[in-house]
């Protein structure tokens, strides 16, 4: 399959009633390609998934930043051997894992040290 648009020179013409019409540009522009791209998807079998907001973007990119921040301090808190900081660094870990799950409806295992006393 050749996957450059200039050199497409076949279409098949579908009928369809107004409101599939409707659905299959809504569900085009909820994954971020053109109706004729998203058919070619489901007539070859790929996979395409809605794009995510521009809301959850920043929040993953807040939270990734912020979890670089937090494994940064569980070495400085590892290195020191400090106990105390490492687990409360851990639990905030696990807390930006759990909110960039949440945000992308991920199951995640919960892998807090409070959960793991249980």
């Amino acid at each position: 399959m050749v996957n450059d648009p200039v050199k497409r020179t076949k279409s098949i013409k579908v009928y369809l009633f107004e409101e599939e019409k409707t659905t299959i540009e809504e569900k085009a522009i909820a994954t971020g390609v053109t109706a004729s791209e998203y058919l070619r998807s489901c007539g070859l079998r790929r996979v395409l998934t809605a794009k995510p907001s521009a809301d959850l973007i920043t929040i993953r990119a807040t939270a990734g930043n912020l979890k670089s921040e937090l494994m940064m301090l569980s070495h400085l808190a590892k290195e020191t051997n400090n106990q105390q900081i490492l687990d409360t660094v851990n639990k905030a870990i696990a807390l930006v894992d759990q909110t960039i799950a949440a945000a992308f409806n991920i199951d995640v295992p919960d892998k807090s040290p409070s959960s793991q006393d249980k």
